[in-house]
């Protein structure tokens, strides 16, 4: 025999009482066992699902950052000048270039990083004015004010018709695409380009002081360089059921021959630049021109 311990009632062994306070404790009770019996699932959960939370949000405030081949300009000081910016991020864009071209050209067009576009068409410009002096200087026909008229009159031709020619296309078959943005995307990409361009340049000039012929060389490779560029720039833009091999022909064979022309200005105005008369000159003029060339100033 048992006794309740809330109201004293005489209970059998097994017996369970139903005053009102020993309902209330068993009720209580078995709260205490629910509690205890799902807290414990629930604190790995939360540990679980916290840990990722945490990580996402310790991340640097700027994911770009990560992403961009050039980090420089995402993590430069806010307010610092753009140019300064685009300037630092000249050797990163330019190491990263021959890493993944495609990355860091539809990065620099995401970002509207038309600064950074400019400083690279200046180097480019840049590198043919050395190139230019290296050629006359080997040939001792160095005139500086013509070198220097000849490969701003070059840098705009080349870069002019390369921006011109991938915006046309661009309109042309994404005629929704905003004028501004697309031109600024043909200029972008055409700077960035450049780089090989650039390098290809200067030693096209470098290698005439040992022999005409080297120089010859380089400025064919360069060519071809822009026409590949130009064109494969050109079929990135194109739908895919447009991109057949005989638009491909077509299209090489025409930008090929835009830049011959191009070439071909670029090399008679080299011609007139010089200011002596020598094997050298009439060496470059047989291969370029063929026969004398006169005077145009």
């Amino acid at each position: 025999m048992k006794f309740c311990k809330y109201c004293g009632a005489q209970l059998e062994d097994n017996a369970v009482c139903n005053c009102e306070k020993s309902r209330a404790a068993r009720a209580q009770q078995a709260n205490a066992q629910a509690q205890a019996q799902y807290q414990q699932p629930v604190q790995p959960q939360q540990s679980q699902y916290q840990s990722p939370v945490q990580q996402q949000y310790a991340q640097p405030q700027n994911p770009q950052a990560q992403q961009s081949p050039y980090a420089v300009n995402n993590t430069a000081p806010v307010g610092e000048n753009a140019f300064v910016k685009a300037l630092k991020n000249i050797p990163v864009v330019f190491t990263s270039f021959f890493k993944d071209s495609k990355t860091v050209i539809k990065t620099a067009k995401a970002e509207k990083d038309i600064v950074l576009g400019a400083l690279f068409s200046a180097i480019f410009f840049i590198a043919l004015i050395l190139g230019n002096m290296f050629l006359m200087l080997s040939m001792s026909a160095l005139d500086f004010p013509k070198t220097l008229l000849v490969s701003l009159i070059s840098t705009v031709l080349i870069g002019g018709f390369y921006s011109v020619i991938l915006f046309a296309y661009v309109k042309k078959y994404n005629p929704t695409e905003n004028t501004g943005k697309a031109f600024v995307d043909a200029f972008i990409t055409f700077s960035i380009e450049s780089i090989p361009a650039s390098i290809i340049w200067l030693l096209a000039g470098l290698t005439a002081f040992i022999s005409v012929y080297c120089f010859v060389f380089f400025l064919v490779f360069e060519m071809l360089y822009l026409v590949i560029s130009l064109v494969n720039q050109i079929k990135a833009n194109v739908p895919e059921a447009k991109n057949s091999t005989l638009f491909t022909l077509l299209l090489t064979l025409i930008v090929a021959v835009a830049f011959t022309i191009i070439f071909y200005i670029g090399a008679r105005l080299t011609m007139w630049s010089f200011n002596t008369s020598s094997f050298a000159t009439s060496a470059l003029t047989s291969l370029i021109g063929g026969g004398s060339y006169s005077s145009w100033y």
